[in-house]
């Protein structure tokens, strides 16, 4: 439940302009904040633990390492944009599915 609260908050993060905007230069406790205010309650272990999860996932399915060559990608963002500019729409639902299922 708490891997989709945060696929869904930034689903919804990705899908407003001004969200986005307002967000990206929050700190990860008002962004956590306003998660929970929107209806998407998760703690900040979760996040770091499915964030972390998501990007070493995305690197191994691009065939890449992760290393500082991969947050490269990054350059010229704040790292909410990358997390959903970037990072969400390259999963499918069957990629959420296999990095959620270790149960969270």
């Amino acid at each position: 439940m708490t891997s989709r609260n945060i696929i869904e908050f930034l689903r919804t993060v990705g899908a407003q302009a001004d969200l986005l905007e307002y967000l990206k230069v929050r700190s990860k406790d008002e962004v956590i904040a306003t998660a929970t205010a929107l209806g998407y309650p998760f703690t900040e272990p979760e996040w770091n633990s499915l964030i972390w999860d998501l990007e070493v996932y995305l690197t191994e399915k691009r065939g890449e390492k992760f290393d500082t060559r991969f947050f490269s990608t990054m350059w010229g963002k704040y790292y909410l944009e990358f997390l959903v500019g970037d990072l969400m729409p390259s999963f499918t639902a069957e990629d959420f599915d296999a990095v959620t299922a270790g149960g969270m």
